[in-house]
């Protein structure tokens, strides 16, 4: 007979194993897309689209009614200042009643033929009145349980302001500069509440290690 010691990993190693393999089947289903069987539109305003799908998931299951909204793509610009300050802009939001430290940032506008890195460089020019050399930066999807879209994040660089703010009829923003550090130590100190913007101070983090601005 095998030692109890060898019979007890084998048994646990086996259970490990079998584990793994689930989760690895469970893994590679949630992988698979739904099928759209008929789609609805609900509602179209001028910056977004609510529809209605009905979908056939991948083990055959029916889901009579999923709700998704559309939006074009978001754009953010993390901007550095030729003295490495970090641009914001403070912007009064009133869904919330309350006012927020983010990036410049805003819809991107294909209908108009511009692609995104061109909707992130108007919406910090309009904003700020600054410009800088852009490359893209990163992405991440801000909910996906209910949002079609994406925001695409741009570094613009040896920002320079060119000329005044040329704000939207409805918009008020205040500009302010941060250097790189500080801004960080804020949003460590939960400072910033909106979360698209602490999302991208975490892709970002690498990059701006890279340019030594942390």
């Amino acid at each position: 007979m095998l030692p109890f010691w060898f019979q007890f990993m084998v048994g646990v190693v086996g259970a490990v194993m079998s584990d793994s393999e689930s989760k690895s089947d469970r893994e590679k289903d949630l992988k698979e897309r739904w099928k759209v069987l008929d789609s609805e539109e609900l509602l179209k305003l001028g910056y977004f689209r609510i529809r209605k799908d009905r979908c056939e998931l991948p083990d055959g299951r029916i889901m009579p009614a999923y709700y998704v909204v559309e939006f074009n793509n978001w754009v953010q610009m993390l901007s550095i200042t030729s003295n490495k300050q970090m641009i914001l802009v403070e912007q009064y939001r009133h869904a919330t009643g309350e006012s927020y430290l983010e990036l410049p940032g805003g819809s991107s506008e294909p209908q108009n033929g511009e692609d995104e890195a061109t909707s992130a460089l108007r919406e910090l020019e309009e904003e700020t009145g600054y410009t800088g050399k852009v490359e893209f930066l990163c992405l991440h999807e801000p909910n996906p349980a209910l949002q079609s879209n994406q925001v695409q994040v741009y570094l613009a660089t040896g920002c320079e302001k060119v000329h005044e703010q040329q704000l939207d009829p409805y918009e008020d923003i205040n500009v302010l500069l941060k250097p790189v550090p500080e801004v960080y130590k804020m949003a460590e100190a939960g400072i910033f509440k909106h979360s698209l913007f602490l999302a991208t101070l975490m892709l970002a983090r690498p990059k701006l290690i890279e340019l030594g601005l942390l």
